[in-house]
């Protein structure tokens, strides 16, 4: 009997060993793998048969269904060393897990193939507390505190309100599409985008930043503000900031000219001070050279680019005389004037208040024209026509009045910079009643 179980065992001990052995010799069923070098853009692919073939990343479609081969090209074996440091650690997972062989405590989904995050799959791996992707989970874009759709909830109609108002101006004021932007930048760069620009007095009792020489009757669209914050008041009461309000308009002023509808941050709070003295240094002026210019935008968080980019809103609206006609003065200065031009100048400046459009081509249109322009020594002021000439800026002059659509792209994007420059948010500031007037 005991020569039987002896016989018995022999059997089985020689089944354990030759039955691996077996399995081994059709490799034809193994799973591909992939050898991957993230900073490469090749990768090897072994297949049946050990066929090598050579493919690029961006080629490669890994099926979304199959799960488990996407482990298997994210995944590295787990060292000896983290076993043995992480043996007595979380028993309950480790024995959950115990049929897996890649050691997934070091599991994520950062594989340039598959995508970066975790993105969880819990039914797969119980004991690890990793999310799923849901809608709830997607926020909107969030810049400088900001955030997008952020009146979706407590004044769903503000921005329709918003955009109507701008719609009737534009119907019976076609220069109100360039005078609103020009608001919202004098607003943003003199102690960021707070509404100050629109107070007529403060409790300090001083003179207020409308009253700057660099504002004054050089500005204009506060009868519209006012007419839209008393319908936004009736309708939602203190709800939409005055510095938001001209935040939307502003977007809704280049659309209407034109420019692809693109989304506006919103979120500001209203500030409660406005000082004549904030202007200075705070504002470009039309003599600036090109390093003036790049030090005052670096100051406020924007780059060279964005100085370009923004200039463009030039292709609309006009410029006063006493901003331009000085440069027919100085012979070095005429000769970066078109000759042609320099005689409009002359011609139409029969005083200092008189107006020339930036871009008399198409002056109520938001499109590239403007930065052909300049190429051809066509810019009225002396500060648009200088990005011309500098190294810095002149191949973004030449990339824009070549590629309209680049352009637009970049627009929305600077123009949501500019209204991110030193706001107010949550509980600074205020929510103003009227915009003219701090609340009592």
């Amino acid at each position: 009997m005991a020569a039987k179980v002896g016989i018995f065992a022999a059997i089985l001990l020689v089944c354990a060993i030759l039955l691996p052995l077996l399995a081994s010799s059709f490799p034809n069923h193994r799973p591909e793998f992939l050898e991957h070098d993230s900073s490469k853009t090749d990768v090897t692919i072994h297949g049946d048969n050990n066929n090598v073939v050579h493919a690029n990343v961006n080629d490669i479609a890994i099926p979304s269904s199959n799960y488990e081969t996407r482990n298997e090209r994210s995944l590295k074996e787990k060292k000896k060393s983290n076993k043995n440091k992480n043996k007595n650690k979380n028993k309950k997972n480790k024995k959950e897990m115990k049929s897996h062989e890649h050691g997934f405590e070091a599991f994520n989904f950062e594989h340039p193939l598959i995508g970066g995050g975790h993105h969880g799959y819990p039914h797969v791996f119980p004991g690890y507390n990793v999310d799923p992707i849901t809608e709830e989970h997607e926020q909107p874009e969030i810049l400088g505190g900001l955030r997008e759709g952020f009146y979706q909830n407590t004044c769903p109609q503000a921005e329709q309100i918003i955009k109507n108002g701008l719609t009737r101006a534009f119907q019976n004021d076609s220069t109100i599409a360039a005078a609103i932007p020009r608001l919202f930048l004098h607003d943003c760069f003199v102690k960021g985008c707070d509404g100050s620009i629109f107070l007529d007095t403060t409790p300090s009792g001083g003179k207020v930043e409308k009253l700057s020489p660099s504002n004054g009757i050089t500005v204009k669209g506060f009868e519209l503000i006012d007419e839209i914050k008393a319908e936004l008041e009736e309708n939602c009461p203190g709800i939409v900031s005055c510095s938001d309000v001209l935040a939307y308009l502003s977007r809704d002023a280049f659309v209407a000219s034109g420019l692809p509808h693109y989304e506006v941050s919103g979120g500001r709070r209203d500030g409660m001070e406005s000082r004549v003295e904030n202007v200075v240094g705070n504002l470009p002026l039309p003599d600036d050279t090109v390093d003036q210019m790049i030090q005052l935008f670096n100051r406020k968080g924007l780059n060279a680019e964005d100085l370009v980019v923004l200039i463009g809103a030039h292709s609309i609206g006009v410029a006063h005389c006493f901003n331009f006609l000085y440069r027919m003065d100085t012979p070095e200065k005429a000769q970066m004037v078109d000759p042609r031009l320099g005689g409009v100048m002359k011609f139409t400046c029969t005083s200092q208040m008189s107006t020339i459009a930036f871009d008399a081509t198409t002056q109520y249109k938001m499109d590239s024209v403007f930065y052909k322009q300049l190429l051809m020594k066509k810019g009225l002021l002396e500060s648009d026509q200088v990005l011309t000439q500098d190294i810095r800026t002149r191949g973004f002059v030449q990339r824009f009045s070549n590629d309209e659509v680049g352009w637009f792209n970049k627009f929305g994007v600077a123009m949501n910079k500019l209204g991110a420059v030193e706001v107010l948010t949550g509980n600074q500031g205020e929510i103003r009643k009227q915009c003219r007037a701090v609340n009592l």
